[in-house]
């Protein structure tokens, strides 16, 4: 597996767990706020961007490749 695939793997696991958690959780359905989805958040919000980044680098790479 790429780098990108294996974040994209790793953001979308992250993601499903972030979102079955504010579905089940009263409090953050309330009022936006839980210890746990607090804690949850940065790290979507990090291997989003991570996946993001790796993304852009294996385009740029083959941009690069193409334009030799």
């Amino acid at each position: 597996m790429s780098r990108t695939s294996d974040l994209d793997e790793r953001l979308n696991k992250l993601y499903a767990d972030y979102m079955g958690h504010l579905h089940g959780c009263a409090p953050c359905q309330q009022e936006n706020y839980c210890s746990t989805g607090t804690r949850m958040r940065p790290a979507w919000k990090s291997a989003q961007a991570a996946s993001i980044q790796a993304y852009r680098e294996a385009h740029t790479e083959r941009s690069q490749r193409r334009a030799m």
